[in-house]
């Protein structure tokens, strides 16, 4: 019985051995495939995070690119800020840096407490971080703080930039601002050229050549200990040996524009009197835009980096949409858009110019009315008096005979339904309704009537002020659309070009000459007709102007007298007016859009005078005097 006893003893404990060694060797193994796994796959990582245990690294900011207008002026710069910091490991004489600090800072005896808790809260190795106790100090401060540094320890002071707009709200929606990032966007930035605390563009062309006027930060590293202190020796310098120690900021590409600022001043005075609105000047000979300016505006400078919650909530709450870039935001064109209208009907050959159609106040067509804006109608009018006088059953008819779709043809070729290139804020490309958008978005389909109200700019109609400002160039040019070009070049800090934007023509009327010289005989005659021009509170003395009133409709609303008095300011009419100047050889080209502003020809036509005037007399002369139209109200 022992033998078997001893036989069964060594059996289990032969067992438990092996069953030992399987767990011995299994922990080895899993040891061992960690260690592996830690050196081959996450060595590199844990290497960094160990670097980072001892190594600091101080950013240096890169100088942002400046933005000037077209001659030279600085519409946005960045400018040195100074930020003071103090470090609590570093001050031995807190009560002398106390003293100090309230000739800086002209502190109360509350903010000195609360300073001098924050300097004694730190502890450990946060006491080797620097905090910062104010920013953006102005000169006098800096000097005052720079000779306090000479008497105590442990303060400092850091240089960033702040991005400054000395215009202001003067073309603000043009230029843009900057913001800082958020955690989708970091999360995103693989390359690692943004912080927390960065700032970068956010509207405007601050958003759109972020990559061109960033730069690249530069940074320096050094070596700390394990409370903090920086270590500068034998040992700090084998431990940066293996690590690169610096590399200089580079600095950002300045933009060249093509807008003039005296011009932006010019359409931001003439828009004085209006709520909400826009204006677009442009050189019809290759599409350059001179100004452009969206109103309300805003403070750039205050929402780079500045803006208070007062303020955010006074801008978000606003009627008036001051974030909302009214200049490329698409609405209803009302009657600037019988252009259109005016040339397919002339290249379709359904019109004779010089023939006169009947234009009464009222045109039947199905089981609806179509009214034109005079009850008592217009008679029987030619081109140039039905352009004059916008006589709307001129064009009802115009369009019942054009059709929808063969108006969206016309339309596109002047650009309409595409964006016009500037890039920025939401660019709208507006709306060209055709007989497959109506099937799809109309209640009840697509019905015949609704190319009468197409054809005078109403119904699904959506254009911006830029777009109308392009359309009127191509009149005006003889037939070539260009991009909206606002960007001259891009250069270095020392002037050497890098881009070039040169004009780009996208497109033609694809229109027989003397019928585009038909519709602009009209447009002149819409302004300078002494009995019939809608426009004419636009004419200037001592040279001709050729243009096109536009009063849309935005709620059906009783025509008549009273029309303009609704109480509601988002009941009122939209205002157009649309005009090249001089009419034999345009040199410029005027869109002014009123926002609920009322009638295009007694509130825009003469905004749009005052334009053209200014730009005469202080940029370029584009009439042979300089004597200014003094005509009244008729």
């Amino acid at each position: 019985m022992s033998d078997v006893y001893l036989d069964s003893s060594a059996v289990g404990y032969r067992a438990r051995a092996r069953r030992l060694t399987l767990v011995a060797v299994g922990a080895f193994a899993v040891l061992f495939l960690r260690l592996g796994h830690l050196q081959l796959l996450e060595g590199d990582e844990l290497e960094a995070a160990s670097t980072r245990n001892f190594v600091r690294t101080v950013v240096l900011p890169a100088d942002r690119g400046t933005i000037y207008d077209r001659k030279g002026r600085v519409l946005a710069v960045n400018r040195p800020s100074f930020d003071l910091y103090v470090t609590p490991a570093q001050v031995k004489d807190l009560d002398g840096l106390i003293a100090g600090l309230r000739e800086v800072l002209e502190l109360d005896e509350l903010d000195l407490v609360r300073l001098r808790e924050r300097i004694e809260e730190p502890r450990g190795m946060w006491r080797f971080r620097a905090i910062r106790i104010e920013r953006d100090i102005d000169r006098k401060r800096v000097a005052v703080a720079e000779a306090l540094r000479a008497r105590v320890d442990g303060l400092s002071i850091r240089v960033r930039y702040q991005r400054e707009y000395p215009e202001g709200r003067v073309g603000a929606h043009l230029v843009g601002y900057l913001g800082k990032p958020t955690a989708s966007e970091l999360e995103k930035d693989v390359e690692g050229r943004y912080r927390a605390d960065s700032m970068l563009g956010r509207f405007g062309l601050e958003r759109r050549f972020e990559s061109v006027l960033a730069g690249r930060d530069g940074f320096e590293r050094y070596v700390v200990d394990a409370r903090g202190a920086r270590q500068d020796d034998g040992w700090g310098e084998r431990a940066m040996a293996a690590i690169q120690s610096s590399r200089p900021p580079e600095r950002g590409h300045d933009i060249m524009l093509t807008v003039d600022i005296e011009v932006q001043r010019i359409l931001h005075d003439a828009l004085a009197d209006y709520e909400s609105g826009a204006a677009v000047v442009i050189d019809p000979r290759d599409g350059t835009v001179r100004g452009i300016l969206s109103k309300p505006s805003f403070d750039p400078n205050l929402w780079s980096g500045r803006l208070t919650t007062e303020h955010k909530r006074e801008v978000d709450e606003s009627p008036y949409h001051p974030m909302l870039d009214k200049s490329v935001h698409a609405y209803f064109p009302g009657s600037v858009y019988k252009v259109v209208t005016a040339l397919a009907a002339l290249e379709e050959g359904i019109l004779d110019p010089e023939e006169p159609i009947e234009s009464p106040g009222s045109y039947e067509y199905g089981n609806r009315t179509f009214h034109c804006h005079k009850r008592s109608g217009h008679g029987s009018v030619d081109l140039n008096g039905a352009m004059a006088a916008s006589a709307d059953v001129y064009f009802y008819k115009l369009g019942e005979a054009l059709g929808i779709d063969t108006l969206a043809t016309y339309a596109r070729r002047f650009g309409f339904g595409e964006r016009p290139g500037l890039g920025i804020n939401g660019e709208q490309s507006g709306i060209v309704p055709t007989r497959a958008h109506h099937e799809a978005n109309t209640k009840g389909g697509f019905q015949h009537g609704l190319a009468l109200s197409t054809a005078i700019g109403q119904g699904d109609v959506r254009t911006s002020p830029l777009q109308v400002a392009l359309a009127f160039g191509a009149l005006a040019n003889g037939g070539t659309l260009y991009r909206a070009r606002v960007v001259d070049h891009i250069r270095t800090e020392d002037g050497r070009v890098v881009s070039r934007y040169d004009s780009k023509p996208v497109g033609t009327l694809e229109a027989d000459e003397d019928h585009i010289l038909a519709v602009n005989r009209a447009l002149e005659r819409a302004v300078n007709d002494p009995e019939l021009a809608t426009g004419h509170l636009a004419a200037v003395a001592g040279g001709r102007v050729a243009g096109k009133t536009g009063t849309a409709q935005v709620r059906k609303i009783v025509r008549g007298h009273m029309r303009q008095a609704v109480n509601r300011f988002q009941d009122r009419d939209h205002a157009w007016f649309a005009a090249f100047a001089p009419y034999e050889a345009p040199k410029l080209v005027v869109v002014v859009f009123l926002e609920h502003g009322g009638s295009g020809g007694k509130d825009a036509a003469p905004v749009a005078r005052r334009i053209i005037e200014a730009y005469h007399q202080r940029i370029e002369q584009v009439f042979t005097t300089t004597a200014r139209n003094e005509a009244k109200p008729r």
